[in-house]
């Protein structure tokens, strides 16, 4: 009986010897080591439109068995914002047994710029309207993101009275892209009676326009007609000159320092009087945003 322990004990011992041989020979020609990412630089300055593939510039990975394995090289992710224009790059790279070895550089945007609104009518709406769609002419355009209008996120200010003819409300909107970069404008709403909602006025190509500190839009090229009773007409049509007959003041717009500002368009016509003198006769007027960006 003893015997038969000893042996057994030699077998489990023998079974055992052999267990451990095969587990260290295996770990021993087993590859458990990452590649290694290298770049020829830490930082790089590159465009919004940069792809992927032009990330890559730069980029070699060596495996410590497989040797060259740059092809398998892939942009992971990117992150937000860590600094004005600039965010992080994470890259991955895979050997044959899919170890897998990481690596991070920072770009930086040479030509970003903020989400931006954009508004196609002014925000006139009837008083009494059982709902008003604010966002119906207005959308958000990014240049990393294009088109995040339903990221947009709208809150409201107090309704106020005027005048006689119409109150008005302040809007607030705010959108965030991608990178954690986030907008927000502030914008009036007005609620009129019939007869002030059909006046005519100018009507504008657009209704918010950005543009670089320093710079001076053409207000005039803006123009595209008429605006009455949330129609379009042409100038001809209603008898107006858009050179003679629209006035335009931006004289509350500081070009040299970034902010939002107003400029007003306003539509008048002369009038002869019965001596034979001349008046203008006011008519309606249209609000542009103007919002003097701090871009490089």
């Amino acid at each position: 009986m003893r015997r038969l322990r000893l042996l057994l004990l030699v077998f489990f011992l023998a079974v055992f010897a052999v267990f451990m041989a095969s587990n260290i020979r295996e770990y021993l020609t087993s590859d458990y080591v990452a590649p290694e990412i290298h770049a020829n630089e830490d930082s790089m300055q590159v465009s919004v439109t940069v792809s992927d593939e032009e990330l890559l510039a730069g980029m070699t990975a060596n495996d410590n068995l497989d040797g060259d394995v740059t092809e398998s090289l892939v942009v992971v992710s990117k992150s937000k914002f860590i600094a004005r224009n600039t965010r992080n790059v994470n890259y991955a790279a895979f050997d044959q047994n899919n170890n897998v070895g990481t690596y991070t550089r920072k770009i930086v945007y040479t030509d970003y710029y903020s989400p931006r609104f954009l508004m196609t009518e002014p925000l006139r709406f009837v008083e009494g309207n059982s709902s008003y769609d604010y966002l119906k002419h207005i959308r958000a355009e990014d240049c990393l993101d294009g088109n995040i209008t339903t990221q947009i996120k709208i809150t409201f200010g107090e309704k106020e009275m005027a005048g006689e003819a119409y109150s008005t409300q302040n809007i607030n909107l705010q959108v965030t892209n991608s990178a954690g970069d986030s907008s927000v404008l502030e914008l009036t709403a007005t609620f009129e009676d019939y007869d002030s909602y059909s006046k005519a006025s100018p009507a504008l190509n657009d209704y918010i326009v950005y543009v670089k500190k320093g710079d001076k839009p053409n207000y005039r090229a803006n123009l595209t007609g008429i605006w009455t009773a949330g129609n379009q007409r042409r100038f001809s049509d209603l008898g107006f000159d858009p050179d003679q007959d629209v006035s335009i003041d931006d004289s509350g717009v500081d070009y040299h320092t970034p902010g939002v500002y107003r400029v007003t368009y306003k539509l008048t016509r002369a009038t002869q009087n019965a001596t034979g003198g001349t008046y203008r006769t006011d008519f309606g007027t249209a609000t542009l945003i103007v919002v003097v960006e701090d871009t490089p």
